[in-house]
């Protein structure tokens, strides 16, 4: 008999721990507010962001983090321009371009790109919540990309302009056109500032996605203030 009555709690517990069972997220609809959740999320993208700055815009970040997988190495020329340039031994030219290009990203350090960030991320609109927290391990970042890229680029163009100037990024290029059009009259044209940003940017997202699946994963990563979205 008691065997019996053993056995018969020991279902019961099965049972409960499985109706307890947060497949649908209902229990964190419940736990949190919704205050709270959108705390986490900018709590996750400002700890994201400070983790992609810290590793890009600093000396050699862009150029050799992560094995230079960041470089700005204006690929949409390399089969045109600057294979026009290598073909007359002017390829120094192009790699003068590719090397004050990558110090104008670096340059814009945390004392420009934390500012901003903060005013985008802190102007953010989150609308669905339970997709923000049980989606993708990276849905929080690529919500904050899909809404405010364009804010990030027109914010990074009055910096990136400065330091274009600074650094002779502009006259480099100036010097690049007019030695590919002493061997081809083929047009090409190409907005160096905006490929700039826009490269500038796409760096700093994907290590924010980077950092985004660390605080999910790893405890060490989270504040108390994103721990909801821990898995």
């Amino acid at each position: 008999m008691k065997k019996i009555k053993f056995i018969a709690f020991l279902c019961i517990i099965v049972v409960f721990a499985h109706s307890c069972k947060d497949e649908s997220g209902e229990y964190v609809r419940q736990l949190y507010t919704d205050a709270q959740k959108e705390k986490a999320f900018t709590t996750c993208l400002t700890t994201a962001a400070d983790s992609a700055i810290n590793h890009l815009c600093v000396a050699n970040g862009f150029s050799q983090y992560g094995d230079g997988v960041y470089s700005l190495d204006f690929a949409p020329l390399q089969a045109s321009v600057f294979q026009t340039l290598i073909d007359h031994n002017c390829a120094s030219l192009a790699d003068s371009l590719v090397m004050l290009s990558n110090r104008v990203a670096e340059n814009c350090n945390t004392q420009v790109m934390t500012p901003i960030f903060k005013e985008a991320i802190g102007s953010l609109v989150f609308y669905d919540h339970d997709a923000l927290i049980n989606g993708d391990s990276t849905a929080i970042t690529d919500y904050f990309v899909r809404f405010k890229n364009d804010n990030m680029k027109a914010a990074l163009q009055s910096p990136v302009s400065i330091r274009m100037n600074l650094f002779g990024v502009n006259d480099c290029w100036n010097r690049i056109a007019a030695r590919y059009y002493q061997y081809t009259s083929t047009p090409v044209s190409f907005d160096v500032q905006n490929y700039i940003v826009q490269k500038m940017l796409d760096g700093l997202y994907e290590e924010m996605r980077i950092e985004e699946v660390n605080i999910r994963t790893d405890s060490t990563h989270r504040a108390k203030e994103d721990s909801l979205l821990g898995r």
